[in-house]
């Protein structure tokens, strides 16, 4: 998957080669954690966003399966509450034309414990569609497995 990372101060393109979802219990519910393993030119680094609630690991699931199949104009957005961060979807704009790209900005909540600068990423459908997928199977693997 190829997506293009926006920050305030830099914009680079990024290769992600694989997702991973780890779980752990903290007060007796269980945390999950979403890493991208990343390439940058010969670089390898990681991604990781606000650990999430299962709750908030279906929104974004399902926010990403509602990016990858929607049409100009349409937009997606959830707020994933547990981790405090704001995802806004949209089909992307190229030089005043509609791809069948998509950018999604993350924001985080006004009542998120850990503020950050916000960013955007630029994918293209299949990219997110591959990424819905990938997400959807980690998941579950990781539920079934307990």
């Amino acid at each position: 998957m190829n997506i293009e990372l926006s920050t305030a101060t830099d914009q680079s393109p990024l290769e992600v080669l694989d997702l991973q979802v780890t779980s752990r219990r903290t007060s007796g519910k269980a945390i999950l954690s979403l890493r991208f393993l990343c390439r940058n030119n010969r670089y390898a680094n990681h991604i990781q966003i606000p650990e999430l609630s299962w709750f908030d690991a279906s929104q974004l699931q399902h926010f990403s399966q509602n990016l990858a199949t929607a049409h100009y104009p349409e937009t997606c957005q959830v707020d994933l509450l547990d981790a405090g961060v704001r995802l806004t979807g949209s089909v992307r704009q190229l030089a005043g034309r509609w791809t069948t790209g998509r950018t999604v900005h993350i924001e985080p909540l006004a009542s998120s414990a850990s503020q950050f600068v916000p960013f955007t990423i630029h994918a293209s459908h299949l990219d997110v569609k591959t990424y819905a997928g990938k997400l959807y199977n980690r998941l579950w693997e990781l539920f079934t497995k307990g």
